[in-house]
């Protein structure tokens, strides 16, 4: 399972390694790959994860969700 996360707030690739990081720390979290120029996430995960622990995170980076989709 896939979920692309649009991110408002990462303006920098500090920014970018700081979402990576607290993602990966949320449990069912299997990778995370940043788009900068789309100002986005694509979150693969292990197993179901709810959007809000993965709306925490990014907020522990100091970021802000815009939204999430999912991806099939």
């Amino acid at each position: 399972m896939k979920k692309k996360i649009l991110i408002e707030g990462m303006t920098c690739e500090y920014c970018a390694s700081q979402v990576i990081k607290s993602l990966l720390e949320v449990l069912g979290v299997n990778s995370v790959d940043v788009n900068m120029a789309e100002k986005s996430a694509l979150v693969e995960l292990n197993h179901e994860v709810s959007d809000q622990k993965l709306i925490i995170a990014v907020a522990e980076a100091k970021c802000k969700v815009v939204e999430i989709k999912n991806i099939i």
